[in-house]
């Protein structure tokens, strides 16, 4: 695009490892990655994509896998308007209108 400073194709890092059973099923990973996020920085997350992307940066930060200094990003694609279709995964209630 011709923007100085821009980050290059080459950069971007996509790592499939955390994807578990599929789409629309969390891990247990995921679940804990999104509780953690919400109780530390009040951020909500969704349990099919950012959720998942989020527990594999907890996962990969836990393995030591980033130097200390280095930069590191991570994007939240929204939808944690998901989260209540997926009530049971949390242990709570169903919804019964």
């Amino acid at each position: 695009m011709g923007i100085p400073g821009a980050v290059k194709r080459e950069q971007v890092v996509a790592n499939c490892n955390y994807i578990g059973k599929g789409y629309g099923f969390p891990a247990k990973s995921t679940i804990e990655a999104i509780e953690l996020l919400a109780r530390t920085e009040g951020i909500l997350l969704d349990p099919v994509y950012s959720g998942k992307g989020f527990a594999g940066l907890v996962d990969l930060v836990r393995q030591g896998h980033f130097k200390a200094g280095e930069n590191v990003v991570f994007v939240h694609t929204g939808g944690s308007q998901a989260l209540f279709g997926y009530r049971e995964a949390f242990n709570l209630p169903k919804y019964t209108g």
